[in-house]
């Protein structure tokens, strides 16, 4: 009987059989070796392999010298194999290899194994799996190998797997009371990731969990200096918030499980008059219930306009029983004649909002995005789309490394190193038959179809088979049911254009789809056509596209109809219009032919009014009187006005990514005045939903373009900004820092009294409430809020004097004078209703039943927090729902209704997270442990922030 062969890399690649250990042989074979067990049941292209082995230029024998190391390799594993025999465990496959173990042959499928059922099992089970993952763990994926750039790439991906599942070991571990277990593990992964702030915080915390205070603070100094001397950057919030905890001797038990995985359903709608394509989604079907091993990657390619969207998402509703965990989609536009293709750190962004994960618990970069990413799919099965990709590199981060879920990629080029380096399955998708071609307009005709076949054969032959012509001509022949088919495929016949931009064989019957589509339009719809080709937006609405021509919405929507029934433009949702992206193209030739550049600079300078004055207006409704500085409002455009809290968060939920880009085209324009001004509006939506981090990049790439443009006025307003950024994400001392930037700025633009009333009330507010890296300072804040009245008053600006009068009304209750923050509340009330912002009102309630509550008025507390509650309820601010929500708990703890309060508290510490509120997430995590700990006393009730 043959010995059992086992593989191990975690850690320097060996291989026994039996008790003995094998001779690999040399660097290069080992490597190939190591290669191929990294990615087990996988099969690896000999393209991939010559690429990990040598760095540079390959010889020209590469390929034989990878089939000889191979060949060497299956003799020393199985030494006894006849020639041209199969094998066991190293196989050739097409024109790669793939090695065979599984749990009980290899360490590193062992490893993933353990852990993802670990996630799968409850705390204490949970902590037994790592326990046993991790005694497999050797070192670091490939030491000792010689590796090359490539190679180093894959195997690092790899030791982040370690790194991430030591991290989620040590929660489950501080969750249940198992720290001491944890300790010995993290000690010796945290000395391979020295970097790796989010591990090292964790392992502080396990420290702390076991009465080592004392060397967790020490390896807070130790990361906080090597990050200085090896990066040249300061601690991030995770590692400062561990080290808020510690400092205070904050043990975390008690802490609540991590958000469970959302079950997103994003696919598009099916179409309902899909047609053809049998044997291509037999094929694909074929491909999925009989491959060995799973097939987990399919990349569809084709040329433009053949339907690659349209089949993978029919494949992908005819299989979404397989994938019961959900169904993630992204149009990732790798062809966008905007050159504005999604990047992969935005698509991952996307999916882990979807699945559940927001806020401060996303890191910051790709790679660590990438792998939490996994982590959240692994064990699930889930059907992921990944539309209209450019290349491998757009695609690579958003795979799962799961193999119990699908991924469909579409793209016009071939994804031959997704094929060869992720074992993807590719399929090319042709023009359609004559035959399937009949059979979609029959689809889309009826009747007309069948009583008019030469005209249809007419019509079939000039679409060259490619779906997205046919579906124009069908939708224009729909619009026009008196006109014959005939006339349409004469006309056809005669509707080349003059561009040469798709002239080439291919898809020289869409051109002349195109060019028979654009030459029937009128002219204000022709020229709407040409101009959205420069809008940066993924889509857009009626009232835009009236602003883009400079019309009225009326006329612009005349226009949209014009162009949906012609299939130009497709309505995706209702009221929002989409481009594909090879008729965008189109158009944007045309225009570039057609329209003089001042036209086009024109029609852009209209979309920058149309979307700054409309986010302006959106922002009324949540905060009246707050103010956003305008451009006048060029003639031409009609910005949208009526809104009221609903349909105000509506609007800037649905606008908000386009109103990100034009942020973006503003700059690149050379036009700072107007990407400040966008992202000061945008910044009220931002602080609504708990956009923290996007409201710190936007603020912080604006600062860089008014800085460079010397606009002194712009950088006030970046410069405060991101210093409210920096202090919802619990940063104090960068925020104190921007203000006093600001107010250097203002004195330097003489507009201290202009300005300056804002930025005093916004110290007093860093100051008042603290955060992780800052204590606060109740005097010095009754300072600034007092200066910051002074200002207002000689102002008349009514909505300052409320707030800095709530400012005060809080110091003085933390201070021991309850009475005479009662008395400021009253004065700022009358204020906020005066002035119907309600979000001002909603907040003074809030400290009014925090002041009672500090008095013993249990009833009066409470009946002040839920008008508070119902106030900041309808105007969906999910930040003050932290704030209310905490105070609950404080409220519920005064009248010994514990698990009350720890309901509140949770709820409370849920939003945090998501959206990356640090200081109260330390805080509540705090309160959590203390209630948990003891049923007599939860603490004092803190100001939530």
């Amino acid at each position: 009987m043959t010995e059992t062969v086992r593989f191990g890399v975690l850690g320097p690649l060996r291989v026994w059989q039996g008790q003995q250990e094998l001779d690999l042989g040399p660097p290069q074979q080992r490597l190939i070796l190591a290669v191929l067990l990294v990615r087990p049941g996988e099969v690896v292209g000999a393209d991939d392999l010559v690429d990990a082995l040598w760095e540079s230029a390959a010889p020209a024998s590469a390929k034989n010298l990878i089939h000889r190391y191979v060949g060497a390799l299956r003799r020393v594993l199985e030494p006894d194999l006849p020639p041209r025999a199969a094998g066991r465990w190293l196989v050739r496959q097409g024109s790669g290899y793939v090695l065979r173990v599984d749990g009980d042959s290899a360490d590193i499928v062992a490893f993933r194994d353990l852990v993802n059922r670990a996630r799968s099992e409850s705390d204490a089970v949970a902590m037994s799996s790592y326990v046993e993952a991790f005694q497999l763990w050797r070192g670091l994926c490939g030491e000792g190998l010689a590796l090359t750039a490539q190679a180093k790439e894959l195997f690092t991906s790899i030791n982040n797997e370690f790194a991430v599942a030591a991290d989620a070991m040590g929660e489950v571990a501080l969750r249940c009371g198992r720290a001491e277990d944890a300790l010995p593990i993290l000690r010796t992964i945290t000395a391979r990731f020295p970097l790796n702030e989010r591990i090292q915080a964790r392992l502080m915390l396990v420290l702390a969990a076991t009465g080592q205070q004392a060397e967790a603070l020490e390896v807070y100094r130790t990361t906080t200096a090597r990050l200085a001397d090896e990066l040249g950057i300061d601690p991030g919030p995770e590692l400062r918030a561990a080290h808020a905890q510690v400092s205070h001797a904050e043990q975390p038990a008690g802490q609540p499980a991590a958000a469970s995985i959302a079950r997103p359903a994003q696919l598009p709608m099916d179409l309902s008059t899909f047609g053809g394509r049998r044997a291509e989604l037999d094929h694909l079907r074929h491909l999925l219930d009989s491959g060995d091993p799973p097939v987990t990657i399919i990349a569809i390619d084709g040329m433009p306009g053949a339907g690659k969207t349209t089949t993978a998402v029919h494949l992908a509703h005819e299989v979404v029983d397989r994938y019961p965990d959900g169904q993630l989609y992204v149009n990732l536009r790798g062809f966008d004649p905007s050159g504005l293709a999604v990047p992969p750190t935005a698509a991952l962004l996307s999916f882990l909002a979807a699945l559940g994960v927001h806020g401060d618990r996303v890191p910051p970069d790709l790679a660590t995005q990438s792998a939490l990413y996994r982590t959240c799919l692994a064990g699930k099965r889930m059907l992921v789309v990944l539309d209209n990709a450019r290349d491998r590199e757009q695609v690579l981060p958003l795979l799962p490394g799961s193999p119990s879920c699908l991924v469909i990629v579409t793209s016009r080029n071939r994804m031959t190193g997704l094929v060869a380096m992720e074992g993807a399955r590719p399929y090319t998708l042709d023009a359609v038959s004559a035959s399937e071609a009949r059979e979609i307009l029959a689809l889309r005709l009826g009747a007309r179809s069948d009583e008019q076949h030469e005209a249809v054969d007419r019509i079939v032959e000039v679409c060259s088979g490619l779906p997205l012509a046919l579906a124009m001509v069908a939708a224009r022949a729909a619009t026009y049911p008196d006109l014959p088919l005939t006339a349409i495929a004469d006309e056809l016949r005669t509707g080349h254009g003059n561009l040469d931009a798709l002239s080439h064989d291919e898809t020289r019957g869409v051109r002349a789809v195109f060019s028979w589509s654009y030459e029937a339009l009128r002219p204000q719809a022709a020229l709407l056509f040409r101009l959205l080709s420069w809008h940066w937006g993924p889509d857009i609405s009626a009232h835009a596209c009236a602003s883009l021509l400079g019309v009225p919405v009326r006329e612009a929507q005349t226009a949209l109809v014009e162009l949906n029934r012609t299939r130009l433009v497709t309505e995706h949702v209702p009221g929002r219009f989409l481009m594909h992206d090879l008729v965008r193209a189109y158009a944007m030739e045309l225009s570039t032919e057609l329209d003089a550049p001042d036209v086009r600079e024109q029609a852009a300078h209209r979309m920058f009014d149309y979307y700054l004055h409309s986010t302006y207006a959106a922002n009324r409704p949540l905060m009246p009187h707050r103010e956003v500085p305008l451009t006048p409002l060029t003639p031409g455009v009609t910005p949208e006005t009526l809104f009221d809290d609903g349909t105000a968060i509506q609007w800037l939920a649905a606008e908000y990514h386009v109103v990100l880009m034009a942020i973006g085209q503003a700059i690149e324009r050379g036009k700072a005045d107007y990407a400040w001004r966008l992202a000061w509006a945008i910044q009220l939506y931002q602080h609504y939903m708990g956009f923290l981090r996007d409201w710190a990049l936007t603020a912080q790439v604006t600062l860089e373009a008014t800085r460079a443009a010397g606009d002194l006025r712009g950088q006030v307003f970046t410069e405060r900004s991101l210093a409210g950024a920096y202090f919802m994400l619990g940063d104090g001392k960068a925020s104190l820092q921007h203000l006093y930037n600001t107010l250097d700025l203002i004195n330097a633009g003489g507009w201290a009294d202009e300005e300056s009333a804002y930025v005093e009330r916004n110290i007093g507010e860093v100051m008042i409430t603290g955060t992780v890296d800052l204590q606060p300072d109740y005097e010095a804040a009754i300072s600034h809020f007092e200066r910051a009245h002074k200002y207002y008053t000689k102002m008349n600006h009514m909505q300052g004097v409320a707030y800095t009068l709530e400012g005060q009304a809080v110091a003085y209750m933390r201070t021991g004078d309850p009475e005479r923050s009662i008395d400021l509340l009253n004065q700022a009330l009358p204020l906020h209703r005066q002035l119907n912002d309600r979000t001002g009102e909603g907040y003074a309630y809030a400290r009014l039943a925090d002041t009672y509550l500090q008095l013993g008025r249990l009833d009066e507390a409470e009946a002040w927090l839920d008008k508070a509650i119902d106030l900041h309820t309808k105007s969906q601010h999910r930040l003050m729902e932290i704030d209310n929500l905490v105070l609950l708990g404080d409220i519920r703890t005064a009248q010994n209704d514990a698990e009350g309060a720890r309901q509140a508290w949770r709820q409370a510490l849920e939003v945090a997270e998501r959206f990356g509120a640090l200081t109260t997430v330390v805080e509540l995590r705090t309160r959590l442990g203390e209630s948990e700990g003891s049923t007599a006393d939860a603490g004092e009730p803190g100001d939530p922030g």
